[in-house]
């Protein structure tokens, strides 16, 4: 392991809750287990003099383990278990300080739209979101974002939450009201990148472009105003959806493929 993925991990370990003795002493052990005190400061550069209290702690807390006396060993749980605990501990966590922060009246002064680096945060963000939610989702995504997210979206649905879904492309998703978004005429994909729309029980959004030659620029907010623009935006393209399917190829006729007759009046 490189010192700079050593440290990376010290990093998210201390964010995590760790201290930075515990950290390494966990590490240390990692490498090699199990091992005495003496040579857990060895391999740590934790000081000797501090180890048994480190390894008393992360005994507490169930991430490390000892057995027999003079010496006495130590060994790690596994990463993966360590991982679990963790989840399960902030988990936990978390719920609890919801629940006390909720009985706290609270009116924001201000609501930031927060920039997300690329594609990669965008879809992990709306995976949260979606698991947050509890009556409504509206969204207007591509085939290639859906295979991303579709477990996370059947899983709102068993809970209840009613989802409308936009769908740029020719993908099958077998959860909530389904309507087909044309793909024609919309070259700037490639310069832009694929779109994301998502609302969430009209409480927060994602919205934006996840990026082609040019960088993502998508975004999330709780800021109600931008939120109800899109919300706006995407039910509407619901509206046309329905219309198109219900008058056909009279549509076409009329307003060009995919509108192209009124994208090219209004720039579009």
């Amino acid at each position: 392991m490189s010192d700079k993925t050593l440290e990376s991990i010290l990093s998210n370990l201390k964010d995590l809750g760790f201290t930075e003795y515990e950290g390494k002493v966990y590490m240390s052990l990692i490498n090699e287990h199990p091992m005495s005190a003496y040579n857990v400061s060895k391999n740590s550069g934790v000081p000797h003099s501090r180890v048994y209290d480190i390894t008393r702690r992360l005994i507490k807390k169930g991430y490390v383990t000892s057995k027999g006396t003079n010496p006495e060993l130590f060994s790690p749980i596994s990463p993966e278990e360590l991982v679990s605990r963790l989840e399960r501990n902030n988990s936990k966590l978390t719920a609890e300080l919801k629940q006390q922060l909720d009985s706290i009246k609270f009116t924001a002064d201000f609501d930031p739209v927060w920039n997300l680096s690329g594609p990669t945060e965008a879809l992990e963000m709306a995976e949260q979101l979606i698991g947050e939610a509890r009556e409504m989702i509206f969204v207007g995504i591509w085939d290639q974002e859906l295979e991303y997210l579709e477990k996370a979206f059947k899983k709102a649905e068993k809970r209840g939450v009613k989802i409308h879904t936009l769908l740029y492309g020719e993908g099958t998703p077998n959860f909530g009201e389904v309507y087909y978004h044309s793909i024609d005429n919309l070259e700037d994909i490639t310069v832009v990148g694929r779109s994301l729309d998502l609302v969430i029980d009209s409480t927060v959004c994602i919205t934006g472009s996840l990026g082609g030659l040019e960088p993502c620029q998508a975004v999330w907010t709780r800021n109600k105003g931008l939120i109800k623009s899109i919300e706006g935006f995407v039910i509407h393209d619901f509206y046309i959806a329905e219309v198109s399917d219900y008058l056909g190829d009279k549509v076409d006729e009329i307003f060009g493929k995919n509108f192209e007759k009124l994208r090219r009046k209004y720039g579009h």
